[in-house]
């Protein structure tokens, strides 16, 4: 009993160490290495191998020693394959201390070959097998024990742990590395969609600033995408690494924004229960966007100014000076000289921020590029909502260009992405833009229409009074409107809820 005990203190120490072993390793490769040789010098093997299957049973990774992939794929390693797929099926460790006594029967070629003791133990992280051990040697060198086989059962739960949470370390990097290649597609520069003069020289000044650490103001009207360029000259510097922090000083009133931006001390206020760190310290390193700056109360301009001057801001409610390293971009969708003059923005704080100043036009000014916008708005919608070849018929151009759009790109893309989600077969028709494009007839009366523009008008009010006659003469019967029309039921009704008809209003009451 002594004896007994002395070899299982013996193995509990070996299994500590070998797990301290494993937890080392973060790389699945690396693990699945380490895991095979520790495995082998345990059990006292001659040969193994750890698989790893994926959600849909396919193979993730396959680790061994001294077994290649000849001896793998060669006939009389078939019931070695038979027991790692019996043993993930069956969710149960199997030790077999002779193949010939278990399979001479249905195997009678395992005469010719040696022996093999084998275990094959299931790899089970919750409820999920995603992998097996397996290890071998010869039978009448050194058959694998009961204990032998309890003690790798222990270490298997540990080689599971470490490759699971190995597995998932790995998933998460590659979700973050797609991500991130994903954020850096959309913010590069050509994302800017332009080629107005005005445009072509607003990306010129974010190719010369972008890797500079300057302060760049950037103006326009409300939905002309000051952030989507605050973004590319982020995404194009030096700090692309780091920690891009966008703040609308509009959205908070002046104490919570000021909070939200130093930071604030327990106490500070009613409710400041614990220390909590500011988007300055949260953008250390990187880059913070103060969109629509104009909205900040000149006491709290104050304490920008300071950080723009001197580096250094302290929390709300502590005196203790804290030192940060970002780049600060700003925006205001109203011009900030003219606030200046008229007493409402700091003056030293305008010129801190007005190192660069980039104009963003509004949409109205660079009507060459709506349809070029248009079109990539209608692509990047049909691939989310898996509609492709989508394309606008020749009268929704003709209405989207007469259009003055007050609230620019936002508002062109909010109507695209509208259109995409209302359309039922490949062509955006004008019927399917927003009321207030609908009606642009209206603001046209007595202009010089293009003979386009009169078209489309001409057809949407043909389309409306034609089926209004269809349900008229069908008494409300949507069934029997789209028979007289020649259309598919389904169409028709899209097509009348388009056009704003109500079948109740064409029933005939008796």
């Amino acid at each position: 009993m002594k004896t007994s005990a002395n070899i299982d203190r013996t193995m509990f120490c070996c299994l500590l160490e070998s797990s301290k072993r494993l937890l080392m390793e973060s790389e699945v490769d690396r693990l699945l290495t380490v895991a095979v040789d520790l495995a082998l010098e345990l059990a006292g093997a001659s040969r193994g191998m750890i698989v790893l299957f994926g959600g849909n049973d396919d193979l993730l990774f396959e680790t061994a020693r001294n077994l290649n992939k000849e001896n793998i794929s060669h006939p009389e390693f078939e019931i070695s394959r038979t027991l790692i797929a019996k043993a993930r099926a069956e969710g149960r460790p199997l030790c077999l201390p002779s193949l010939s006594a278990s399979y001479l029967s249905i195997n009678p070629q395992l005469t010719s070959q040696p022996d093999l003791a084998v275990i094959c133990i299931p790899l089970r992280y919750e409820h999920r097998i995603f992998g097996v051990v397996y290890l071998d040697q010869r039978a009448d060198l050194h058959p694998f024990d009961e204990q032998t086989c309890v003690f790798l059962q222990e270490f298997a739960e540990y080689i599971a742990l470490a490759c699971y949470h190995a597995l998932e370390r790995r998933k998460l990097y590659h979700h973050a590395c797609g991500l991130e290649q994903e954020l850096r597609a959309r913010h590069r520069l050509d994302a800017i969609v332009g080629h107005h003069p005005k445009m072509i020289t607003l990306l010129k000044t974010v190719t010369q600033v972008a890797d500079t650490e300057v302060t760049v103001l950037i103006q326009g009207e409300s939905g002309t995408g000051k952030e989507l360029v605050a973004h590319a000259l982020h995404y194009n510097s030096r700090r692309r690494d780091h920690p891009f922090v966008p703040v609308n000083c509009a959205a908070l009133p002046e104490h919570l924004l000021e909070s939200e931006l130093f930071g604030h001390v327990r106490g500070a206020f009613t409710g400041a229960i614990k220390d909590k760190p500011g988007w300055f310290e949260r953008a250390q390193g990187g880059t913070i966007f103060l969109d629509e700056v104009n909205e900040m109360t000149l006491p709290l301009q104050v304490k920008l100014l300071r950080v723009l001057q001197e580096g250094e801001y302290s929390r709300v409610g502590s005196t203790e000076l804290r030192h940060v390293d970002v780049r600060v971009l700003a925006a205001s969708s109203n011009d900030l000289k003219v606030l200046m003059e008229h007493g409402r923005f700091r003056e030293e704080l305008y010129y801190r921020l007005n190192v660069v100043d980039i104009w963003v036009p509004p949409l109205r000014e660079r009507k060459c590029d709506i349809l070029l916008l248009a079109r990539h708005f209608l692509k990047l919608y049909g691939e989310k909502f898996g509609k492709h070849d989508l394309r606008f018929a020749p009268e929704t151009e003709t209405v989207m260009l007469a259009y003055d759009y007050p609230g620019n790109v936002r508002e062109l893309e909010n109507m695209i992405q509208r259109a995409v989600v209302l359309v039922e077969d490949k062509i955006i028709t004008p019927a399917l833009l927003p009321p207030v494009i609908i009606n642009l007839q209206q603001s046209h009366e007595g202009n010089k229409s293009s003979f386009k523009l009169a078209k489309a008008c001409a057809l949407q009010k043909f389309e409306r009074e034609y089926l209004a006659e269809c349900l008229l003469a069908s008494r409300g019967c949507i069934t029997s409107a789209a028979h007289i029309a020649g259309m598919d039921v389904k169409n028709f009704y899209a097509k009348m809820k388009r056009l704003g008809l109500d079948p109740h209003a064409f029933k005939v009451v008796t």
